[in-house]
């Protein structure tokens, strides 16, 4: 992101740690255009920013982020972005993620679905965006369930639940002990 630009969401007192799933994509957006002006010698130059679209999801855990593409007659993007994996990595490591994808997009713009997502062709327009070639690892769970009795792990979720509330109302399957709940802040 510009200066210009960091400098715009932080006079609003936006600290870029710190973004709402909504200010994440506006952030996203505008991310995406100071890479497109920085990185003259790149196919990414040659995309309409404007058709691609930007979400942040809280869903998302699995992966840093997706992009899905319409090849209609010109194409349409959506990246969705991981607001949890955000959240577990920071501004800075997502912006790897979002170049990532803006190399998708130019990929699929490029080549339709005549490629491997991470093919050779995927490579060469990562690389003249500095985008790395795999996303972040898996977004860490929020909560770990453990079996009381044997210590060992049973379960780890992304989402608060009735097991991560009321444990002790649930067995684990290896001992059949009342269950115990780590949160993410407890590991910090």
């Amino acid at each position: 992101m510009s200066r210009t630009q960091t400098h715009d969401l932080t006079t609003r007192g936006t600290d870029l740690n710190e973004l709402d799933r909504d200010e994440l994509s506006t952030a996203a957006e505008q991310y995406a255009r100071n890479v497109q002006e920085s990185h003259v010698e790149s196919p990414i130059g040659d995309i309409e920013l404007a058709r691609i679209n930007w979400k942040a999801s809280s869903q998302l855990c699995r992966s840093g982020a997706y992009c899905e593409t319409e090849l209609d007659d010109p194409p349409v993007h959506t990246i969705v972005l991981s607001y949890p994996g955000y959240r577990a990595w920071g501004w800075d490591r997502m912006t790897g993620v979002i170049r990532h994808e803006l190399a998708h997009v130019v990929v699929n713009e490029q080549f339709g679905d005549e490629v491997r997502p991470h093919g050779t062709e995927f490579r060469d327009v990562a690389e003249s965006l500095d985008a790395p070639m795999r996303g972040e690892g898996p977004i860490p769970y929020r909560y770990k369930l453990f079996c009381s009795r044997c210590g060992s792990m049973t379960d780890g979720l992304y989402q608060a639940s009735d097991r991560t509330r009321n444990p002790w109302n649930y067995t684990s399957s290896c001992c059949q002990a009342p269950l115990q709940v780590e949160t993410e802040e407890m590991w910090r």
